[in-house]
């Protein structure tokens, strides 16, 4: 009968994702475990939640086991955005992370029965992707555009706004040269706002620099109105949102499973050790955004 086996696996930032740098077992002698085992539980957990495999055969917590699927959902979101250029705030990325967390839970795969080869094991994982975020290029375009366009209406209706708010207030007042102030004068909109077609990748602040500047007006008794600045990016990704949401709802698989093998090596003190590298391939096929 194969072991149970305990792994530990090392945790490290890189840029605004959360990803596994390695992953060891530390044991003596060179017994027979169960690494399919181990694998099956590992993205149970990681994908739809299922803690009580992972928790016994990795002697680990169930509040440790949570987080297996937390990073894995985060990941997803993350590397969404990178992907299409997506800069979304803090509550906008746990929309797109709840939508991934849906997505994950529909994952199909298979882990196939290891083979002990020289130097360690092989292990087959067998995936069927889900293709709902594949190639979006030419939509997330079509509702970048959309956004930048309602922003841009937006920002013109406000100048028009305060420029008839003007015209109003000035009416009849001041010296004889000021009569008819605000008529007359060509308004020349070219200079109202700064729209940029850029849109950075997650992370990059320089995104919001496209958003329009807050408009004000003076009401008859004087007090400050303040119309709603319009960013172009928060427009954007809720456009994004909003779609990803509709995708979810009807998850598509790709024609063909894609097969990963994994190659586990053992030590001389019988150690296993995994390039985890492998496991953000096993991410990347199950939930694809580009083929």
């Amino acid at each position: 009968m194969k072991k149970g086996m305990r792994w530990r696996s090392l945790a490290a930032a890189a840029a605004m994702s959360l990803l596994l740098t390695g992953c060891s077992l530390p044991m003596t002698g060179f017994a027979d475990y169960d690494v399919s085992g181990y694998f099956q539980a590992l993205l149970d957990s990681s994908y739809k939640g299922k803690n009580t495999e992972y928790v016994d055969i990795a002697a680990t917590t169930e509040e440790k086991a949570m987080q297996n699927n937390t990073t894995t959902v985060q990941n997803a979101a993350v590397n969404f955005c990178n992907t299409y250029g997506i800069s979304p705030s803090d509550p906008q990325l746990s929309q797109l992370e709840e939508v991934m967390r849906q997505a994950l839970l529909q994952a199909d795969y298979t882990v196939k029965d290891e083979q002990k080869v020289e130097g360690g094991y092989s292990l087959e994982i067998e995936i069927t992707p889900i293709v709902n975020f594949n190639d979006l290029e030419s939509e997330i375009g079509q509702l970048r555009d959309e956004a930048q366009e309602e922003a841009i209406q937006a920002l013109e209706e406000a100048n028009r706004q305060e420029e008839s708010s003007s015209s109003d207030d000035s009416y009849g007042y001041g010296d004889d040269d000021g009569y008819g102030y605000g008529y007359g004068d060509s308004y020349d909109d070219s200079d109202s706002y700064g729209y940029d077609d850029s849109y950075n990748s997650y992370g990059d602040d320089s995104y919001g620099d496209s958003s329009s500047s807050q408009e004000s007006s003076q009401d008859e008794d004087g007090d400050q109105e303040e119309t709603s600045s319009v960013s172009a990016n928060d427009l954007f990704v809720n456009k994004v949102v909003e779609y990803c949401q509709e995708l979810v709802q009807d998850i598509r698989f790709g024609d063909q499973p894609v097969i990963i093998t994994l190659d586990i090596l053992q030590t001389e003190d019988g150690e296993l050790q995994l390039d985890t590298n492998q496991l953000d391939t096993i991410d990347r096929t199950v939930l694809q955004f580009q083929s």
